[in-house]
């Protein structure tokens, strides 16, 4: 019997070429529960438009989400990298080796 993780990874495989905004929830759970400390693409992509000084709204006009998705992924991204602070989070984010794509 499957486990919930090959479960999860099967569901989130694209259907033909098409790809659902549900998708980007879906593999995100999936990277979370695999290590709640690895970063997903999508987050990567978000923390470099954050460090490049972009703002919510910005960043979500770019990647055509909501500006609420935009500060959920924030959020995520601070509990994860363990910050308090928009400038905690840039400043770890640069030690970690992410720029500006």
């Amino acid at each position: 019997m499957a486990n919930d993780t090959q479960i999860l990874a099967k569901s989130i495989q694209p259907v033909g070429n098409q790809r659902f905004q549900n998708d980007e929830i879906l593999e995100n759970m999936f990277y979370n529960l695999l290590d709640d400390k690895n970063l997903t693409r999508r987050e990567v992509e978000i923390l470099s438009m954050i460090i490049a000084g972009h703002t919510n709204k910005e960043i979500s006009q770019k990647i055509s989400r909501t500006e609420r998705t935009i500060e959920y992924h924030r959020n995520r991204l601070m509990h994860k990298l363990g910050t308090k602070s928009a400038a905690e989070l840039v400043k770890r984010a640069i030690s970690m080796g992410i720029t500006v794509s």
